[in-house]
């Protein structure tokens, strides 16, 4: 399987929302949040190890 991260936004009341997510899509999901001045990529190695669960 590979374990690929894909960049994704959605837009939210006319806002794009940008978000990252990894693994099946029928699989559970689980909402990791970062704070300032953190960035989503502090969760890179997680995500990928987390895409087979």
């Amino acid at each position: 399987m590979t374990r690929q991260i894909y960049n994704r936004s959605v837009p939210v009341d006319g806002i794009n929302i940008f978000y990252r997510e990894a693994g099946d899509r029928n699989n559970q999901a689980i909402l990791l949040l970062h704070g300032f001045p953190t960035s989503s990529l502090m969760f890179k190695n997680l995500m990928v190890a987390l895409t087979d669960s």
